[in-house]
């Protein structure tokens, strides 16, 4: 009898995929080492916020980049890992960009209007 795969235990309480979350989880890591202007509370907090990001955004965007890659001439591939990674390496910077904006928004003036 085979043996079965152990339960995906934060798909189960949070709705998200492990391997996306650790995906995530090390592509923030690698950002904040990265940057040597971050102390390790800093780097801890890229690591954390990037699994959270690619925790939940990995399903929808790994979807989109499939078919971009398929549509460029790739395989089947599975893309997810890869996904998650830049999803992590680039949440905290989405994040520190959204914070900024509402702090901008918050103390002066509505921020300016998205590109069209």
């Amino acid at each position: 009898m085979a043996d079965a795969p152990p339960p995906d235990l934060l798909a189960y309480w949070l709705g998200v995929r492990a391997i996306d979350v650790a995906a995530g989880l090390g592509g923030g890591l690698v950002r904040g080492l990265v940057n040597p202007s971050y102390t390790w509370p800093m780097r801890l907090t890229s690591a954390v916020v990037g699994a959270i990001t690619a925790g939940y955004l990995t399903p929808p965007a790994a979807r989109v980049a499939a078919q971009w890659y398929a549509a460029w001439g790739g395989t089947s591939g599975e893309v997810t890992g890869a996904v998650g990674f830049f999803l992590g390496l680039c949440g905290m910077t989405v994040a520190e960009m959204l914070l900024r904006w509402a702090r901008h928004w918050r103390d002066k003036a509505p921020p300016p209007a998205l590109p069209r």
